[in-house]
């Protein structure tokens, strides 16, 4: 059985890309570069907000205890810092590139996509191995296994790494930066992971089985068996 990560993706985010990719389309000389860098970055927003900031909200209405908001701080300031990231290095890093640059990259993000009738989506797929791994270690921990939060947490990592690759390396492989921009993408997007793997790999050590189950329950309402469409 096949699987892949469903991210959604806010209609206007989509028309504006829509119109970028028929400028490119057609020659229009007007170049696509800034609008092409605010709409990547209000996606990658959109991403970080459904994986991230809605689990954190959801969590902190359930806190008790004065641990859970300590927790919920540092989870914040991880957010915080690469939110900032996104807004600054994504524009930044294509703003000044031709539309003949351009083309390449906006057909793979297209070719990313998945549309119906009701919502639009970013997809990619996730190894059948990677899944009943961590489908194993879910089955364990909610078998009230506490040692297998962590191992539960490690795939779901794995998981969050292979859209890393996918919306943002690949990406950035297609645009060919030169070498002191690449240098540069490639310190921020090694910072902003390492600060997010660690504090879920922490969580993973931390949490208890409960709260646990919660996250849990979160990222996998994003891995749908194939084939999967919104009706």
């Amino acid at each position: 059985m096949a699987y892949a990560v469903y991210l959604k993706v806010n209609t206007e985010s989509y028309q504006k890309f829509l119109a970028i990719q028929t400028a490119l389309n057609t020659d229009s000389t007007a170049k696509q570069a800034h609008a092409l860098g605010a709409v990547f970055a209000d996606v990658a927003v959109q991403i970080v907000q459904q994986a991230f900031i809605e689990l954190l909200e959801q969590q902190k209405r359930r806190i008790r205890l004065a641990h859970g908001y300590a927790i919920a701080d540092d989870a914040e300031k991880v957010i915080a810092h690469v939110l900032h990231a996104i807004q600054k290095y994504l524009p930044w890093s294509i703003a000044l590139l031709s539309n003949a640059r351009l083309k390449p990259v906006v057909d793979y993000f297209d070719a990313l996509l998945l549309k119906t009738p009701n919502q639009i989506y970013l997809k990619y797929f996730v190894e059948d191995d990677l899944v009943a791994k961590t489908q194993t270690a879910i089955t364990q921990v909610r078998a009230g296994e506490k040692e297998a939060i962590s191992i539960a947490f490690g795939y779901l990592i794995q998981i969050i790494d292979l859209g890393v690759q996918q919306f943002i390396l690949q990406p950035k492989h297609i645009l060919k930066f030169n070498l002191v921009i690449d240098k540069t993408l490639n310190g921020v997007i090694q910072v902003c992971c390492n600060l997010a793997y660690k504090r879920l790999t922490q969580l993973g050590n931390e949490v208890s089985l409960d709260v646990a189950e919660d996250y849990i329950a979160h990222f996998l309402t994003f891995l749908k068996s194939e084939p999967w469409l919104e009706g």
